[in-house]
């Protein structure tokens, strides 16, 4: 029997997704891509249950269309400043008298390494396995099969605020659709737009979203630390509309279509005609004004990008460099505003669309777009938690059962 995945990025501004069918080799054959306006959410959280149920439920009724499986094994991104991450561990003696590790006592030291004092009114959204110890030697992906006395395994846990998961999942409910996961925003985004070699160097993805920026840090192929910051792109959008004195819808076009993250590579003497971005606007701005505009407010937000990597101690450390991903990456010369003042090599993340098979080229076009890193790789990740039953993030699993009646 055929299996349907459907991956649903929900961000403040726009809903994106795809939808795939896993085929017996592995592969993702895309059935569906999809974009549209959203409302109801604000910084990544849902705030209005009346307004996002309307966009929703047209949304899940086109999809029924297509396939009623679409709407039956949904992952859905989590993004909210409020989900907080911390390094566990668990310890299990080896079972067997020859010592020899096997799959229950992996899984028993992951449920020890979930033994751990949730922080009040949260619930574990990933138990994310950073790497095993056996015997105390470290730096271990599998132990399966290994010999040793004690098996320890270091994890990374993200809690999430039970109040705003819970509304999330209950409003889907209602909506009749079944959710596979729930998936951090920034790991679905690394897991969709970072190579093995880049995780294995050390390197970071910065995904640039409407109203959050959330930031996921690997070294040596393991997870270092996530965050999603409460402030992106449309707080650039709002600070040009207050600082030219025009609409947001005005403010929002002059950006995407004449915008520059670096006022340095505009003239000074450029000026734009408002006319030319809305008819009903008369009057000039300067283009270098609209710049630097711009650059105060990304500054901003990379000096809080660099704040979260010295709270780790990794600073200006990371080989591979920062990868940029998300609807406002799309900014003229933002890569090399973040290569300025990260001091730290940096390129733009695509989806990487080796795991699809997609015979549509408009799906195609659709997809290869760094706006859909998360969406891409919600469907990624919903195949891999089907085929990897111990792994740590089986926490998504039992935390909807337990919440959901």
């Amino acid at each position: 029997m055929s299996q349907i995945i459907t991956g649903l990025d929900i961000g403040t501004s726009q809903v994106k997704g795809i939808v795939a069918e896993v085929k017996k080799d592995g592969t993702l054959s895309v059935i569906s891509v999809f974009k549209q306006p959203m409302a109801g959410f604000r910084k990544g959280v849902l705030v209005d249950v009346e307004e996002s149920t309307k966009v929703l439920h047209n949304l899940f009724v086109d999809l029924r269309k297509i396939s009623k499986k679409a709407v039956q094994n949904i992952f859905v991104n989590a993004n909210s400043e409020r989900v907080k991450a911390r390094v566990s561990r668990g310890v299990a003696a080896v079972a067997r008298g020859d010592k020899e590790i096997q799959t229950e006592d992996i899984e028993r030291a992951i449920q020890f390494s979930q033994a751990v004092k949730i922080l009040p009114n949260s619930i574990v959204l990933h138990n994310i396995i950073k790497e095993y110890l056996v015997d105390d030697v470290g730096d271990i992906s599998n132990p399966l099969g290994m010999n040793g006395s004690r098996l320890e395994v270091s994890t990374l846990i993200m809690e999430g605020f039970l109040p705003q998961v819970s509304l999330l999942l209950k409003t889907l409910e209602r909506l009749n659709v079944g959710v596979g996961g729930v998936i951090f925003n920034p790991l679905a985004a690394a897991r969709s737009v970072l190579s093995k070699k880049q995780k294995e160097l050390g390197s970071f993805v910065i995904d640039f979203g409407a109203s959050t920026t959330t930031l996921a840090v690997y070294e040596d192929s393991k997870i270092l630390h996530v965050r999603s910051l409460p402030v992106g792109s449309s707080y650039v959008t709002n600070d040009i509309a207050i600082g030219l004195k025009i609409s947001v819808e005005v403010a929002e076009k002059l950006k995407t279509s004449f915008g520059c993250a670096l006022a340095k590579d505009i003239n000074r003497r450029e000026t734009i005609k408002l006319s030319e971005v809305d008819g009903k606007s008369g009057g000039e701005v300067s283009r270098h004004f609209l710049a630097e505009i711009i650059e105060s407010r990304l500054i901003e937000i990379l000096d809080l990008v660099a704040g979260e990597l010295k709270t780790i101690g990794r600073d200006a450390r990371f080989p591979a460099g920062a990868v940029l991903t998300g609807g406002g990456v799309k900014l003229a010369g933002l890569a090399d505003l973040v290569k300025q003042e990260l001091k730290l090599p940096v390129q733009i993340g695509f989806p990487n669309l080796s795991e699809f098979e997609i015979l549509n080229p408009a799906h195609r076009e659709m997809m290869d777009d760094p706006e859909f890193s998360v969406a891409a790789g919600l469907v990624i990740w919903g195949k891999t938690e089907n085929e990897t039953p111990v792994s740590g993030i089986g926490a998504v699993k039992k935390f909807l059962r337990n919440l959901l009646p």
